[in-house]
């Protein structure tokens, strides 16, 4: 299921990664993307932002329920409009995770891991991503060097932007709202057209390596060639996979390379039932909804608040679910590190759990 990023916790290196991201204002270009520590729980409430344990790996049959199941009796989810927001760019609340760039100055990102200003020390190096909102006044430039260990995810949700560089097809990739692009090995620069916010994300694309390792511990990371070409999807045109009689949707953008990205919606009476992935972190972005993301670690469940503005992880092997509080939609950007989960919503769509 979707939901919780990391906070200041050690958690397992290997991955799957479940992200989610919305989208609000901004003009759409002439240009059309392409779609080509395990153990305790740590929670931090005031950040709004849960991270996922290593829970038990030996999960019961009845923790891998298909998403969406609703408990005997329960009355049927409303279903929901299929079509993603286009509203939430100015009412998302802030992320924990963030990153504003000042007006009409060009940035670069720095560090062995390399992000923006002030986001350093929010880094775990001991995990396979780091998520955060990056915020763009018009006519700045975000850079970001060479690193053949590490690919960058962008999904804007509100405004526009052009990822730009020598090798890229066209020199440029254009994004607007619900589009995202996919940076194989960075090098590359994020230029705003208008004022803009983004759900940013970095992952290590050598399966179970960490941000740390990836960094290249004093080695040369930079490359000549980049791994693999940039790509981008508009997430809004893909596909609508419906089921629960139209109280869930999903949208698949990226299926393949070092994460899938999409999206995921749910109606304010909708539950997610629990379930479990072994080998894959699920990371989330939350733009829309309230409720409760349920963990089941060392077989006792951790309840832990999820809104609006919420970054949210799932370590592999972590039992979960979620139980909305009925007064709002859940609207998310998901990942999932390495891609494979998403593939059950199309089972979800064709009545097959």
């Amino acid at each position: 299921m979707p939901l919780a990023l990391p906070l200041r916790l050690r958690l397992p290196a290997r991955a799957s990664f479940f992200l989610v991201a919305l989208t609000a204002c901004g003009g759409k270009g002439a240009a059309t993307p392409e779609s080509t520590p395990a153990g305790t729980a740590s929670v931090a409430s005031s950040t709004h932002t849960v991270a996922g344990d290593q829970g038990s790996a030996a999960a019961s049959a009845s923790s891998r329920a298909s998403v969406g199941a609703t408990a005997p009796h329960a009355p049927a989810p409303e279903p929901i409009a299929s079509a993603l927001p286009i509203d939430l760019g100015t009412k998302v609340p802030p992320f924990a995770h963030r990153a504003v760039s000042t007006d009409k100055v060009s940035t670069f990102a720095r560090g062995d891991i390399p992000v923006p200003e002030g986001l350093a020390s929010q880094i775990d190096p001991t995990l396979p991503f780091f998520a955060w909102e990056q915020v763009l006044p018009p006519r700045v430039v975000l850079t970001f060097p060479k690193n053949k260990g590490l690919d960058l995810y962008v999904l804007v949700f509100d405004g526009e932007v052009s990822i730009k560089g020598e090798d890229i097809a066209g020199k440029q990739k254009r994004l607007w709202r619900w589009n995202a692009g996919r940076v194989p090995g960075l090098g590359a620069m994020i230029e705003c057209k208008e004022p803009t916010r983004a759900i940013l994300v970095l992952v290590a694309n050598t399966p179970g390596s960490s941000l740390g390792q990836a960094a290249g511990q004093g080695q040369k990371v930079g490359w000549t060639k980049r791994p693999a070409p940039v790509t981008s999807v508009e997430i809004d045109q893909q596909p609508d996979l419906a089921w629960g009689g139209g109280a869930y949707h999903a949208r698949l953008g990226f299926e393949d390379g070092s994460a899938s990205l999409g999206s995921l919606m749910a109606s304010k009476s909708a539950p997610l039932a629990q379930q479990v992935h072994e080998h894959e972190w699920e990371i989330l972005a939350i733009l829309s909804g309230d409720g409760t993301l349920v963990r089941t670690v060392g077989g006792r469940e951790d309840d832990t608040p999820i809104a609006a503005g919420t970054f949210a992880s799932i370590a592999p092997g972590v039992p979960h679910a979620y139980r909305p509080a009925g007064s709002s939609p859940l609207v998310a950007v998901q990942l999932y590190l390495p891609p494979g989960p998403e593939q059950r919503f199309k089972r979800l769509a064709a009545g097959v759990n």
